[in-house]
């Protein structure tokens, strides 16, 4: 039977409720929140806009759950009667239930059950308690919980004013903050009791407020006068704020001689601690303050809107920040091919089309309820909405953000002036502009500018003949076959660098693998299609291969895994890919021939040498691309941005590298190894602490970077003399160095050791002082062979690491001449025959004292040398026959 695991509150929650909710559902995920009843008006409304950030239902979706609440936990209530009828239902004698409260004052916990934990402590608010047992977890938080987690602490404890208040309260907020919290979004909400002198400043502010247009901004000013002091005026704006939902408020307030200026903005376009700055004052851009000697409330509102419309810039608009092109839907298609769509690209919402004309929108919450009820053949537009709130690309962000919250709803369609859809803005996208500095989002549009250079003159001059004829002739087939064809990526960016390249990576748009039979047809060639990707080889008589690929959109299910492949355009399959200096290409249709596609400023990243990432979740979707960034990093002499650089540490330190399979991991290490002077990649990626996250029992030192330095001016040496020379297997000998066993295992389980290198690793850790010693002290190669014995490469290489040239030369001299003894005359026939011995272990341990004396002395006489040998071990067997 099934059983449910529960987070819940009081009925009719508000913020703190809720918040120690969503805090308690980072620590205990597999555990679901159910609300009960309807929540504060002010949580009401925060839910419209971010409601889509935190997972939970209502008390009436358990009504088709036949199973029990296996546990329960309780926040901010003690009260077993305050939590949901449908709850209480479900709960059985067995429940654990746990209460976690910050009323201690109650003594008595009205809950009767056998399995009961409480945790009670006296603090301000119960997501205090849950905030700290997030910090004692290390549990990092988004900016969306921290805000909401910052709320319920400001609204229970006054913004830190109650007596309540304690310093459990306070630590709670710095760690909140450290995570993200955002003032602007605890105040937009925060809701709470004043003084009475506060109460009478507030009713003045709301006699005498006036509004004004200000460069088509509304402005609303209000204004107050008291003969004494009285504290708390950021309480008091606050409340007003609140109570009357404008976009600006400045508040100004005469105290006896002095005026205090508070000012609160929704709108990223108005610059307020700019504006406070002109009397004295400061803050941040969305909420200053100043204060004024000597002045009346008049002339300060003068001035302030004399002056205000220096600090408003030009808004930020819907073209600004939305998402283009736009995933639609069509309105015939069915349900379940809309929510395979969603599936894949991780779309909540999408709009659907009928006619090239927009007629509705649909959510991922629609499509799975009516996935829930078997409907999943019937088409998309039998459940789409068809209540359309649209917006043009000139709509201010702060006029989408109040459409949102009017309409309840997480995404607007932009139309252009024809009224054709041309791009979509969720609720996501408003949040990052409303916290980012406008200035880099008109940066970032005005520096990204489509560029099509014609470079067929580098074509000509820097490839070889026939390189260029094949590209013509692809180009050629790309018109006969009707597709525009592309040679895109590395190739391009070496041709740019005037770097040799044969790997030829082409993109077509239309079906690449028709393209790719077409081509090798014509070429008498060989084709390998890969369905699954829509890729082919093709492949030329003298090795000589071309890769093909659909212009195409990766999708990536979960982070680390292969990616989903749909149809696309060119730009959006540069898009996908890993970097910048990757994301160009080279159109080979005869007419556009040598043209060059630069959507995002790649040319200027390879001419300034800046490692680039396209989008912010490169990293999430393919965590592999952090070591490769290292590597061309490293290759080019080139740096990684800083926000690039910035989103590998967080990526990193989220341990997304540890989602990805052990193969991927090793095929970019692998890479690396082919580079000129590897050593570079390693020590960059030490720095970046990337290493602990490939073998997390590595510490890199100095002395391990001295060993690296060692290994890599032998391992060509290595590779002169042993086929076949793995250089994976070769660092890792430095990498896993004194693993004891059970990790070793792991990591031969992940990284694909053979149990056998394994067993060399630990063989040589026991060895290689000895070793080290005779090969210092110039001991004959026979006490060396006596400790190592015909050693595999890796043992060599090993050893290699703690030697200096000299030492390594002495080693080498040792590995060529184990290579090269060769016992010529002698045999186990041999002497059976001769000497009448037995077949068994006496022959091996005779050949093998012969083989050494031939390591000291090549032309050693096979059949002076064994008489004594032997004589000796016949010898040895009288004497021990006679005990």
């Amino acid at each position: 039977m099934n059983r449910l695991k529960v987070i819940t509150t009081h009925s009719n929650p508000d913020f703190d409720g809720f918040a120690s909710c969503v805090g308690l559902k980072k620590i205990y995920p597999d555990f679901q929140i159910v609300i009960s009843g309807n929540p504060f008006q002010n949580l009401s409304e925060f839910l419209r806009f971010y409601g889509d950030f935190f997972p939970f239902i209502y008390e009436n979706e358990l009504k088709g759950f036949n199973g029990d609440i296996e546990e329960l936990i309780i926040v901010d209530t003690p009260d077993i009667e305050r939590i949901g009828e449908e709850i209480k239902s479900k709960l059985s004698s067995d429940t654990k239930i746990t209460v976690i409260d910050h009323h201690p004052d109650i003594r008595e916990l009205n809950i009767e059950n056998k399995n009961l934990n409480k945790i009670i402590k006296q603090t301000g608010a119960a997501t205090t308690i849950v905030a700290n047992m997030l910090k004692e977890k290390g549990i990092k938080l988004s900016n969306e919980e921290a805000s909401l987690l910052g709320i319920g602490i400001y609204e229970d404890t006054g913004s830190l004013l109650f007596s309540s208040t304690t310093l459990e309260d306070l630590e709670a907020v710095i760690y909140l903050f450290q995570n993200g919290l955002s003032l602007n979004t605890v105040s937009e909400y925060i809701k709470f009791d004043l003084t009475i002198d506060q109460k009478i400043v507030l009713n003045n502010l709301l006699q005498n407020v006036k509004t004004y247009n200000v460069n088509n901004y509304q402005i609303t000013i209000a204004t107050a006068e008291t003969e004494k002091f009285i504290g708390g005026l950021a309480a008091i704006v606050a409340k007003f704020w609140y109570a009357q939902n404008v976009d600006t408020l400045i508040v100004i307030v005469r105290m006896a001689k002095k005026v205090f200026i508070t000012a609160r903005t929704k709108s990223p376009d108005i610059d307020l601690a700019g504006l406070m700055s002109v009397f004295g004052g400061g803050g941040h851009k969305q909420a200053a303050s100043a204060k004024v000697n000597i002045a009346s409330v008049e002339e300060v509102e003068h001035k302030i809107l004399q002056v205000l419309p220096n600090y408003i810039n030009t808004g930020l608009k819907a073209k600004d920040i939305m998402s283009s092109p736009v995933r639609t839907a069509l309105a015939t298609e069915s349900i379940e091919e809309v929510n395979k769509i969603m599936e894949i690209t991780g779309h909540s919402g999408m709009p659907v089309v009928e006619g090239n004309k927009l007629v509705g929108i649909v959510t991922k919450k629609t499509v799975d309820k009516a996935l829930n009820h078997g409907l999943g053949k019937r088409p998309i537009k039998s459940i789409m909405s068809s209540k359309l709130i649209t917006a043009k690309l000139d709509t201010p962000v702060s006029v989408l953000r109040k459409l949102m919250i009017e309409n309840d709803i997480g995404r607007i369609p932009i139309l252009d002036e024809n009224n054709i859809l041309v791009g979509i803005v969720t609720r996501s996208d408003i949040i990052r502009a409303e916290s980012s500095p406008k200035k880099s989002y008109l940066e970032k549009r005005e520096e990204i500018k489509t560029t099509f250079n014609n470079i067929s003159h580098l074509i000509n001059e820097r490839l070889s003949r026939r390189i260029v004829n094949l590209l013509r002739l692809i180009g050629f087939f790309g018109n006969e076959m009707n597709s525009p064809v592309y040679v895109v990526g590395g190739f391009v960016r070496d041709l740019i660098l005037n770097i040799e390249n044969y790997d030829i990576d082409i993109v077509v748009e239309g079906n690449g693998i028709e393209f790719a039979k077409y081509m090798a047809q014509q070429l008498n060639a060989i084709v390998v299609p890969y369905e699954k990707f829509f890729t082919a080889n093709v492949i030329f008589k003298d090795g000589f291969k071309i890769d093909v690929a659909t212009a195409r959109t990766e999708y990536y299910e979960s982070p680390g895994e292969l990616p989903q492949v749909d149809i696309s355009t060119i730009k959006k399959d540069l898009y996908r890919r890993d970097f910048t200096i990757n994301a160009m290409a080279i159109k080979l249709n005869p007419q556009d021939f040598g043209t060059l596609y630069d959507f995002f400023n790649c040319q200027k990243d390879l001419e300034e040498g800046v490692i680039r990432v396209l989008h912010n979740l490169s990293f999430v979707e393919d965590p592999t691309r952090m070591i490769r960034a290292v590597r061309f990093e490293q290759r080019y002499g080139f740096k990684m941005e800083n926000h690039t650089l910035d989103l590998l540490k967080k990526n990193l330190s989220e341990r997304y590298l540890e989602r990805v399979s052990g193969s991927r991991i090793r095929q970019e290490i692998e890479k690396i190894l082919e580079e000129k002077n590897p050593i570079k990649a390693i020590k960059r990626m030490a720095e970046l602490d990337m290493i602990k996250h490939i073998f997390p029992k590595t510490y890199y030192t100095a002395t391990m970077e001295e060993k690296f330095v060692r290994l890599f001016k032998f391992i060509p040496y290595l590779k002169e003399r042993f086929e076949n020379f793995n250089d994976f297997y070769a660092v890792s000998t430095i990498f896993l160095e004194y693993y004891d066993k059970s990790t070793l295992e792991e990591m031969r389980a992940k990284y694909g050791y053979p149990k056998k290198f394994i067993e060399t690793l630990k063989f040589t850790e026991n060895i290689i002082i000895p070793v080290k010693s005779l090969i210092e002290n110039r001991y004959p190669f026979s006490d060396i062979y006596k400790v190592c014995g015909k050693s595999n490469p890796y043992i060599y290489s090993h050893i290699s690491a703690y030697l200096d040239e000299d030492e390594q030369n002495y080693l080498l001299s040792y590995i060529d001449t184990v290579l090269n003894t060769r016992i010529e005359k002698v045999t186990g026939k041999y002497l059976m025959e001769r000497y009448q011995l037995k077949a068994g272990p006496i022959l091996n341990n005779i050949l093998e004292e012969l083989f050494c004396l031939k390591l000291d002395n090549s032309n050693l006489s096979e059949e002076i040398a064994i008489e004594s040998i032997v004589k000796k071990h016949i010898e040895k067997i009288e004497d021990s026959s006679k005990l």
